[in-house]
């Protein structure tokens, strides 16, 4: 049977505060080892995978689910770098409304890339830039839903552009390059490669993260990855 939701996450930890609060009622398992749980929060049942970190092992993890199953709606969800120049900070939540994995395309002399010659997903020509646009109507709606369910008026709930990178920023610098190339609210390195599968397979798709540290910063002791966790989990139950 198709759930109404697939979450997606990199790691279990980063969804484990949404699973002590809804554990599932059932597991299966892939030939490549993955788990998926099922489960139901009220009247709607999710499937949840963890897919393992970066781009290859999340293009795997949600082509081997979509070969047998179809969602309703797939809500890409995990921990994330903020960026400061945005005004937002750790433990605030952004929604994307659109994802850019910035290693794509033909090298220039700056950041941003110009695009390749040929499309990466037929008819789909910001792909050559590895851009992916979601739906607005459905950020929007989103957006109010969990604008609606924050548990905390200093929480920030955000809209804005992702990027996907390959390797973790770890300079101030480096990151007010990015911000001025991109303009960003936040970066990870499995959202572009989600988007580009969901497309594929004509699911509709949303991303949904919390901060759990600033771009560019190295210091871990400065990172708060326990507070970003944790809001997942009422993000994943509000969606």
């Amino acid at each position: 049977m198709n759930p109404d939701l697939l979450i997606l996450a990199a790691t279990h930890f980063e969804i484990s505060h949404f699973l002590t609060l809804y554990p599932g009622d059932s597991k299966q398992f892939t030939k490549t080892g993955l788990t998926i749980v099922s489960g139901k929060v009220g009247h709607k049942t999710y499937d949840l995978l963890i897919t393992g970190p970066g781009v290859f092992n999340a293009a795997h993890a949600l082509t081997v689910y979509l070969e047998q199953t179809s969602p309703t709606l797939v809500l890409l969800t995990g921990i994330a770098g903020i960026f400061k120049q945005t005004g937002g900070k750790i433990g605030d939540i952004a929604i994307a409304t659109r994802e850019h994995y910035i290693h794509t395309g033909v090298q220039t002399d700056c950041l941003a890339n110009a695009p390749l010659p040929f499309d990466l997903i037929d008819a789909d020509p910001l792909t050559r830039k590895g851009i992916y646009l979601f739906e607005q109507d459905r950020v929007d709606h989103y957006h109010e839903i969990l604008s609606r369910s924050v548990l905390s008026n200093k929480v920030n709930i955000i809209k804005g552009h992702f990027i996907t990178v390959s390797s973790i920023t770890s300079s101030f610098k480096q990151a007010d390059r990015l911000y001025s190339a991109f303009s960003p609210v936040m970066e990870a390195m499995e959202g572009a490669a989600c988007a580009h599968i969901a497309k594929l397979y004509d699911i509709p798709m949303i991303e949904v993260r919390s901060g759990s540290n600033f771009v560019g910063e190295r210091d871990k002791s400065k990172w708060d990855i326990e507070l970003a966790a944790k809001q997942l989990g009422w993000v994943c139950a509000a969606i």
